[in-house]
């Protein structure tokens, strides 16, 4: 933007104003959002350059909170999978184990069965 300001001008024009050369770095260096623009062209028609150079910036420091806003939540989001990817792990291994508990005990009950019927035949 300061390069924009500070560019020569071609002879027989006016250097441009504060809210051109926003509105220039706007449309080709931050993503263009309707509502932005809006607010940045209704300054400029309501307000000096130097206004629409502050709301100009306003806007510009929104943008970029609404981008870290944005990154935040995707890095939420991607931590929320890798969780939901753990606890199904967990959930699997749970199932599995509990499986084993169930061959077991029903081994131990097999043993205790024969051993039972060992000792029943024996007493007989």
């Amino acid at each position: 933007m300061e390069k924009m300001k500070d560019a020569p001008v071609p002879e027989g024009e006016e250097p441009k104003s504060d809210a051109e050369i926003v509105e220039e770095v706007l449309k080709t260096k931050v993503k263009q959002r309707t509502f932005h623009m809006n607010v940045v062209l209704k300054s400029s028609s309501n307000n000096s350059g130097k206004g629409t150079a502050v709301v100009a910036a306003h806007v510009c420091d929104l943008e970029q909170k609404l981008e870290r806003s944005e990154l935040r939540v995707e890095v939420m989001q991607e931590e929320m999978v890798a969780i939901k990817l753990k606890a199904e792990e967990y959930e699997a291994a749970c199932d599995k184990e509990l499986e084993l508990l169930r061959k077991k005990s029903q081994e131990q009950e097999e043993k205790l069965a024969h051993l039972m019927a060992l000792s029943g035949a024996k007493a007989s």
